[in-house]
Order: C-alpha cells, then structure tokens, then sequence
C-alpha cells in the first residue's frame, strides 16, 4: 500500500509539471509555470510569471525557400517594431535563425526550420528561457 501511495504521488507531480496541448497541426508538453493558447496557426506559450514568451509557427512554406522565409521573417519582424536584427545565418542542419530585440529592447532569438513543404518558426523572447524551450520541443510532435 506504502508503494502504491509513492507511485500515485509521482504520477500526480508529474501531471502537474507539464500537460499535452494541441495545436491543430502539432502536439506539445506545457510546462509548469507556463499557460499556452493558440492563435491560427501559432502556438503561444507565455510564463506566468510575465518574464517570457515562446511562439511556435508551423504553416506551409508556398512554396518559398527555406532562405526566403527566414529573410522575409526578418523583414516582418523589423516591421513590428523589432530591432537589431541580425543577418538570418543557416546552420549544419539547413536551419536559419537571427537573434533581435522586441519593442521593449528585450533579446529575442529566431529559429526557422523546413520540413518538406511546411516550416517552423520558433522564436523565444526573455532571458534564461533555455530549459523551458528544450522541454516544449522535446516533446513537439508534427501531426
């Protein structure tokens, strides 16, 4: 019965560390601490406590190329009021990303990946957000 109990508490804090949301196209863990909500086709993951934000975009590229979004995504961002954007660099992978500041001169970072014809764009907002976005990706799954 002692056993039971512990199981049934682990099973317990573990539900309440994160839950699965669904996006429409893409399932995702919501961490503890977090609230999610979507909006078209963006995920939107906010901390609670205000001090960052994490959106996930998965939509089809029109046929653009990988390059192309990442620019365009750039140019979109200076447009909202974003600055000190970066020049988009690609990775080892093919990924692009460029790092900005958002309106409030807080350091916001951009990832764009391209999965046969859909891509997805990340971008993470506030500082000492790394383990809370590695935890939210970790369990992304593309329906």
């Amino acid at each position: 019965m002692k056993r039971f109990a512990v199981v049934l508490a682990l099973v317990f804090a573990f539900a309440i560390s994160a839950f699965a949301a669904d996006f429409g196209a893409f399932t995702a863990d919501v961490p503890a601490g977090w609230t999610a909500q979507q909006n078209g086709s963006t995920a939107i993951f906010t901390k609670d406590d205000g001090a960052g934000n994490i959106t996930i975009t998965v939509d089809e590229t029109g046929g653009a190329t990988i390059q192309q979004l990442a620019e365009a995504f750039a140019a979109e961002f200076a447009k909202s009021g974003f600055t000190d954007i970066t020049t988009p660099t690609q990775d080892n992978e093919g990924d692009y990303s460029f790092d900005m500041k958002n309106p409030n001169g807080v350091e916001s970072h951009a990832l764009i990946s391209v999965h046969e014809n859909r891509y997805m764009l990340v971008t993470a907002t506030g500082e000492g957000l790394e383990d809370d976005l590695v935890s939210i990706l970790s369990t992304l799954a593309m329906k």
